[in-house]
């Protein structure tokens, strides 16, 4: 709302004002009461900081009709034409609004405060510690971030880039078709030791307790090898240990929390006999009935040929009755039925396991849908699982690269393509086991870029494949 001077409305008003009142009064008064109300307007005139009651008025409350006012003849006293308004203009000054001098200096005095604490308590730029005080978290946050980035990709590095392999051992140029034979080129002990830092590092350790702690029933590992997946099996006491009392283990408590997800038996099959040795004393160490029964020295176990082409599966352990069980065997070949024998299996019959674990398996043998179907063939129709876990390409392209980059040195370490297709040998198993459906397909580990599946199958019975290609008619 602009302000008017002396000589406009408020001049006006005021004068007319003084001018009814002294013609009330008598003659020898009204002179000087005259000269007191024209003073009193030019002292407003001239001080630009103080406001009349109609320069602190809302616009609501002023008279449109009566801004003519606003043009009378300026007093004697007043020199109008040497006086400056702040507003000329009466309808510029009714779209401003309204603002008093107290809000003005508020505002003023925040914007300073707010520069102030910018810039510190003396008007100088903060230092390095008050910055990182103000912003400790995320600058904590990331430095652990980055950390752990580097911890993560600096190990890989290294190991890829320089193909892995000990100093002692040599290899011949890495052909792009090579067969893996199964076997790793290195021993058994130093590629077990190994997987333990970049297995630890890239969550799989986490992933193969899962994978285990989820398998129930009678539970067949192919591809066994060292038996990493063993430790993390749940072997109820109950089960795998003859002398077991449950009262005297309640008792005690001793007894196992197993949610019902339990072993009733276990096979492991591999083709490393270097392997299968390791894999004993794993087990030894596990399952304290298995110690029991078993020698502590493991005898050597030579490593089989997988290029035969013919089943033969030898027997490392069987103990417990059947209960736990380890082959030497190649699992392109038909794998061994569970117990009790195979004489109590008959043809309208036969015996199935409820899960088939594979770890890393497909990436090792020369072709992994024959591996599929053998594992297809083993397991019960409807509602035992074929549990994979498995490393191949990524979702981005990038990663991709890379993979097929680095393939030969990687198999020359670790004896496995690791840039195979997992999705699409999956769409060829399907094609060619009849009733072998997907249950799920996942990518754990955020940190895999997409390189590490986890793939869950069944296999329908012919009862149910009929009856789906009923309801499809």
């Amino acid at each position: 709302m602009a302000s008017v001077s002396c000589p406009g409305f408020a001049g006006a008003t005021m004068r007319g004002w003084a001018v009814s009142y002294i013609a009330t009064l008598s003659p020898g008064s009204r002179p000087a009461l005259a000269g007191v109300a024209a003073n009193s307007c030019n002292r407003t005139a001239q001080q630009p900081g103080r406001r009349s009651l109609f320069q602190q008025t809302a616009p609501r409350l002023r008279q449109p009709q009566k801004a003519k006012l606003s043009q009378a003849t300026p007093s004697k006293q007043q020199p109008a034409a040497k006086e400056k308004t702040p507003f000329t203009s009466s309808t510029s000054a009714a779209r401003l609004p309204y603002k008093s001098a107290a809000s003005s200096s508020s505002s003023s005095s925040s914007s300073q405060s707010e520069q102030q604490k910018k810039n510190g308590k003396n008007g100088e730029p903060e230092s390095l510690d008050s910055l990182f005080s103000q912003r400790k978290l995320p600058l904590v946050g990331a430095a652990l971030a980055a950390g752990v980035l580097g911890f993560y990709i600096m190990p890989l590095l290294v190991t890829y880039l320089t193909g892995g392999c000990r100093e002692d051992h040599t290899h011949e140029e890495i052909s792009p078709d090579a067969v893996p034979t199964g076997i790793p080129p290195v021993g058994a002990a130093a590629f077990d030791a190994s997987l333990d830092m970049p297995e630890r590092i890239m969550g799989i350790r986490s992933q193969r307790r899962k994978l285990a702690r989820e398998s129930t029933g009678a539970v067949l590992e192919v591809a066994v090898g060292t038996g990493r997946n063993i430790g993390y099996y749940i072997w109820d006491p109950a089960t795998f240990s003859p002398d077991y009392k449950r009262a005297a283990a309640l008792s005690s408590g001793q007894a196992l929390a197993h949610n019902g997800t339990t072993l009733t038996s276990f096979t492991g099959i591999d083709l490393s006999g270097e392997a299968l040795g390791l894999a004993r004393t794993q087990l030894r160490v596990t399952v304290p009935a298995v110690g029991a029964a078993i020698s502590k020295k493991a005898p050597a176990i030579e490593n089989a040929d997988s290029s035969s082409n013919k089943s033969n599966t030898t027997e490392v352990v069987n103990v417990l009755d059947g209960k736990v069980r380890l082959f030497q065997g190649d699992a392109m070949q038909p794998l061994p039925p569970p117990t009790p024998a195979p004489a109590a299996a008959t043809a309208a019959s036969p015996l199935y396991y409820d899960t088939v674990v594979q770890t890393f398996g497909l990436c090792s043998v020369a072709d992994p849908v024959v591996l599929l179907a053998n594992m297809a063939a083993v397991v019960k129709p409807d509602t035992g699982r074929v549990v994979l876990l498995e490393h191949g390409r990524g979702g981005w392209p990038v990663v991709n690269a890379l993979l097929d980059k680095y393939a030969t040195k990687h198999f020359a370490r670790f004896g496995c393509w690791w840039n195979r297709d997992m999705a699409a040998i999956v769409a060829d198993a399907q094609k060619a086991v009849p009733g072998l459906e997907v249950v799920s397909v996942k990518r754990p580990g955020w940190l895999q870029f997409g390189t590490l599946w986890r793939i869950e199958l069944r296999v329908k019975s012919a009862a149910a494949e009929n009856e789906n290609t009923a309801e499809k008619k």
